[in-house]
């Protein structure tokens, strides 16, 4: 796979569920930021679209970042404010330079 720096554009937060302490001193569950990189973004498309109306396509979108091993849907990833669940990991075959993250945007959840 062939990505260019400059397809790496967006600035992106990766966040798996964990453990922190609130203002008070107190542990709560909640989502622990694990990573800051840079990724490519873009709305699903052709064939992929219809698969994606199982997940409401108009709000599934694909973000392309260098290959991490331990990315899973059990995390979520920020950019610009808004959340998305991770729907699904691609790691673009064997050669493990990039992985693909189909995600779906969260509405209704405070994005901090």
């Amino acid at each position: 796979m062939s990505i260019k720096a400059g397809d790496l554009r967006h600035v992106v937060t990766l966040q798996k569920p964990g453990n922190t302490v609130n203002e008070k001193g107190r542990r709560i569950t909640g989502w622990v930021d694990v990573a800051i990189v840079r990724a490519g973004k873009a709305d699903v498309s052709g064939r992929e679209f219809y698969v994606a109306q199982a997940y409401h396509a108009e709000d599934v979108v694909t973000f392309t970042l260098r290959y991490r091993s331990d990315v899973t849907t059990q995390w979520r990833l920020k950019h610009h404010g808004a959340v998305y669940n991770i729907l699904e990991v691609n790691h673009l075959g064997y050669m493990r330079d990039y992985m693909r993250l189909k995600c779906r945007l969260v509405t209704g959840e405070a994005n901090h």
